[in-house]
């Protein structure tokens, strides 16, 4: 093979990787919906087992991209809120609740401090978005985001 098509081929399935990847990495499909609204999809974000977990006020869990804290008592819907656990400033995933403030902290890795109440609004930026929201279903003692 000549050098020069040698060259030209090694360059031409650089340029096809490349764009493969840039595919694979591009936004959509994400389990996480951090900016679209939520609620309503037929696959549930989080399942939580209320005997267990979630008891008192002021508990909360974070997983399937759905921070989810026990705002009151009573196994009802309005007892909790779900929201978006990325944070709208950075993208990062938020990293506690402070149930003496009622405010979601994004403190790591980010490091940036936006806070949000327990109904997504945003108390303190830099983060100028609120957090989107999910629906909550209960059936039992299990709960279910959606």
């Amino acid at each position: 093979m000549e050098r020069r098509k040698f060259i030209s081929n090694v360059g031409i399935t650089f340029a096809l990787a490349c764009a493969g990847g840039l595919a694979a990495c591009s936004k959509g499909g994400s389990d996480d919906d951090p900016g679209g609204g939520g609620g309503g999809g037929t696959t549930p974000k989080l399942t939580v087992d209320l005997a267990s977990q979630l008891t008192t006020p002021g508990d909360f869990t974070i997983g399937g991209g759905v921070i989810l804290i026990r705002t009151a008592a009573g196994n009802t819907a309005a007892s909790f809120s779900a929201l978006s656990s990325t944070c709208t400033h950075q993208g990062c995933t938020l990293s506690t609740y402070n149930s003496g403030s009622a405010q979601i902290e994004c403190n790591a890795p980010c490091g940036h401090g936006s806070r949000y109440s327990n109904t997504g609004a945003v108390v303190t930026g830099p983060a100028t978005a609120a957090l989107s929201k999910y629906t909550v279903e209960i059936n039992g003692t299990t709960l279910t985001v959606k």
